[in-house]
């Protein structure tokens, strides 16, 4: 071929790669219904433009705009309800769910390089519109929402090998959105706009149902797909027991009949899950932990990464309608179960925010793989080989249960500085009620200070993760300004508040070290102009000298270090500030009743 038409050949292929790369939102696609039967994901545009097909083909569906994304692209839902949308948009979408019906939202491409999600809710739909009586059923007892795909930025990043342990399909996303930003480690926090869309949707819709469509890491078993469920001693004694004795084994009996068998995702307790697997502790950075803050059911869907594309696309499909088939069928018995356990919530005089797995485990009969160790031919040592020829079943160990080993009093109401507007603006956006103090006022209210914390040498998801020693609370006197915030605890998002403003919780705005700078001592003092203070204050106060003999006397290292001793007293005098190391929001001296 000559040179200047094949460098024409190079220009026009380059220019139609950059047109579907960076001009996607024009849903440009060579066949806007294409499903994954093979080794290819669609692209983000091919999949906008399957699921604008469909919310043309079907009057009771829509697909909206719920955000934008961190790359600036838009982030889509597609609506399926019979309620009829008075408007596509977060207000059509709240007004649908005024009623009883059950709210089912799934959520596909948290991670792109993880699509098979993707696939399996086009497929399924697809199933579901061509089926009128099937659809109308379904449709009768719930409204469906489902994002197309969440990360927008790590799809656009598409590549065919970062998933390197996974089989398939030929190309994909990347797990990082466009600020490298992991997700699923930031529903809690919020860094992302993305967030702030699921957010909007998520409180619009109100789901009782959620499913976060995944792909596994880690060990080699069987399985195609692997659940995470919320776990069910963090749901309360009544959510969390229909969720381990009724809904889990119906989900997974279902999945078994539909030829697809299911076992809880594989943790494994050490090298092989021959030594049995560890129930997942969800907490609100997770998807699934951030729903059951709302009383929401969550179900993180991990197909197997070893397993053929196309089969772990069908293995999500099959979840999916294994998931829709319970709802419709105890559509009433899980509203009631919800409903109370949301009531318990409302009215508890404590919340716990801080759990840990206990020893106690549940036999499951779980088949895998025999492993062995053998000489790597790369490194010269050991290496943990899977044979797929011994097939092995047996009961294993599941540890899935946890107690609470940290709690919070809930207060009449707390009270925040408007200061703090990055965590308020958070919480209001998760629809916590907060009213402004009407003029500068000085309250009495419970102040904690922070007695010791450790925070993480290199950065987590954007921030420094904060470990707290404890907390030493005391009724003072703060000074409080007009526009700083009340939050009354008597209101429906109690388990939220507890757990973004308890500074121990596990993922609270303390944790992710929202409140750094309060943490900081911000005046000093020059030790040769202090000595002459001290002396007088130790003259003058004979109590205060006292201490000061006893401390010395009670620590060596005091003893033998002037400045210890000078700063000692600096912390004991009027000259240091009160606020260096208090956590900046204030409980109410009473406590909810």
């Amino acid at each position: 071929m000559p040179l200047i038409p094949r460098l024409q050949l190079v220009f026009l292929c380059t220019m139609l790669l950059l047109v579907d790369a960076s001009f996607g939102q024009q849903h440009q696609a060579s066949d806007p219904l294409i499903v994954a039967d093979d080794n290819r994901t669609p692209t983000w545009g091919e999949t906008l433009a399957v699921f604008e097909e469909l919310a043309g083909g079907c009057e009771e569906a829509c697909l909206i705009e719920i955000g934008t994304s961190d790359i600036g692209r838009p982030i889509h839902a597609f609506i399926m309800t019979r309620a009829g949308m008075t408007s596509e948009d977060l207000v059509g979408i709240r007004t649908i769910r005024q009623g009883d019906k059950l709210g089912l939202l799934i959520n596909n491409a948290i991670h792109p390089g993880e699509p098979c999600g993707v696939d399996a809710s086009v497929a399924w739909i697809r199933e579901l519109l061509a089926d009128d009586q099937a659809r109308r059923a379904v449709l009768e007892a719930m409204d469906i929402a489902v994002i197309p795909m969440y990360n927008v930025g790590g799809a656009l990043n598409r590549n065919c090998c970062t998933r390197t342990n996974q089989d398939g399909p030929e190309e994909y996303g990347f797990r990082g959105n466009a600020r490298n930003l992991d997700l699923n480690r930031d529903f809690i926090k919020m860094d992302s706009r993305n967030a702030e869309a699921f957010v909007d949707l998520f409180h619009a819709f109100s789901p009782d149902i959620f499913i976060d469509t995944h792909t596994t890491n880690g060990a080699d078993y069987p399985y195609e797909m692997t659940l995470i469920a919320t776990q069910p001693d963090k749901a309360g004694p009544v959510l969390g027991t229909f969720i381990r004795e009724t809904m889990e084994p119906a989900l997974y009996a279902s999945m078994e009949q539909r030829g697809v068998p299911t076992s809880p995702y594989v943790y494994s307790r050490g090298e092989t899950p021959e030594e049995g697997i560890v129930g997942f502790l969800e907490t609100p950075r997770y998807s699934t932990g951030y729903a059951a803050l709302f009383g929401c059911i969550g179900f993180t869907a991990e197909a197997h990464m070893l397993k053929p594309f196309p089969v772990r696309v069908q293995a999500t499909k099959a979840f999916i309608e294994s998931t829709v088939q319970f709802m419709a069928e105890r559509s009433e018995e899980l509203k009631a179960i919800r409903s109370a356990e949301t009531a318990r919530w409302e009215n508890m005089a404590t919340v716990p925010v801080r759990w840990k797995r206990t020893e106690q485990f549940t036999p499951l009969w779980f088949e895998g793989f025999e492993s062995r160790k053998e000489i790597s031919p790369v490194t010269g040592e050991l290496r943990l080989k899977y044979d797929r020829s011994k097939r092995w079943s047996k009961e294993i160990p599941f540890y899935n249960h946890y107690a609470p080993v940290a709690e919070t009093e809930v207060p009449e109401y707390w009270v925040i500085p408007q200061a703090w507007r990055h965590v308020v603006a958070r919480m209001q956006r998760n629809g916590v009620a907060m009213t402004p103090i009407e003029k500068d006022t000085t309250m009495l209210l419970r102040a904690g200070d922070i007695q010791g914390f450790t925070s993480s040498p290199r950065p987590y998801e954007g921030h420094h993760m904060n470990g707290l020693d404890s907390v030493a609370w005391s009724v003072v006197p703060i000074r409080l300004f007009e526009g700083d915030w009340v939050i009354s605890s008597s209101q429906p998002n109690l388990r939220y508040i507890c757990e973004v403003l308890a500074p121990h919780g596990h993922d609270s705005f303390f944790t992710w070290n929202f409140f750094d700078s309060a943490m900081q001592q911000k005046e000093h003092f020059s030790g040769y102009v202090f000595e002459e203070t001290a002396a007088a204050l130790l003259a003058s106060d004979s109590l205060l000298r006292a201490s000061f003999e006893q401390a010395k006397a009670s620590n060596p290292e005091l003893r033998e270090d002037a400045r210890a001793q000078l700063n000692w007293l600096y912390r004991a005098s009027p000259h240091y500030e009160g606020t260096a190391n208090r956590y900046p929001v204030f409980k109410s001296v009473a406590k909810r009743r």
